[in-house]
């Protein structure tokens, strides 16, 4: 372990040799994208584009963290750009991970309505609405959802459910 920037060096010994040979690398904090696309162009990057003729879009969320909704929004807006007609969002053995990235998804689709509300014995009740000026209201939506979908990822597949901006396909 370490900071970021410090060079450390390891062993590798390959199959078939019984030579160490030493590699050196930087450690970095390593970035693990949370939207990816049904499958990778040539160049690499991913294709959000589930059917290029009906126009159907594809997103994974894989988590949420801090920087899903902010990606999310490139992604649909590109998507849009395209003349996406509808969406597929899949959290299918998403563990879930920030409520406020959940929140702020659940709140780029919904124009009014309650997002999530928590309640406990020794908290006060708070609930969170959508706000105005959504930017994707109209855009026809469908969650996969599975046993593994957890969390966050049920705040916002429930949050689209009850305020009728998508269906739900999956099991519980």
């Amino acid at each position: 372990s370490g900071p970021p920037g410090r060079s450390v060096e390891l062993g590798v010994v390959r199959a078939g040799t019984t030579v160490t040979e030493i590699v050196p690398v930087i450690r970095e904090i390593v970035q693990i994208p949370t939207i990816v696309g049904h499958h990778r162009n040539a160049d690499h990057s991913w294709n959000f584009m589930l059917d290029d003729t009906a126009k159907i879009g594809y997103v994974r969320i894989s988590h949420f963290s801090k920087n899903t909704a902010e990606d999310l929004r490139h992604t649909v807006d590109a998507l849009v750009e395209t003349g996406v007609k509808g969406l597929v969002i899949d959290v299918r053995s998403n563990p879930g991970g920030l409520l406020s990235a959940a929140i702020e998804i659940s709140d780029m689709f919904i124009a009014s309505g309650t997002i999530v509300s928590v309640k406990g014995r020794t908290v006060p009740e708070r609930a969170w609405k959508a706000k105005r000026g959504v930017k994707y209201s109209d855009l026809p939506l469908a969650v996969l959802v599975n046993r593994d979908s957890a969390s966050a990822s049920e705040v916002l597949s429930a949050a689209l459910q009850d305020n009728h901006r998508a269906v739900i396909v999956g099991e519980r």
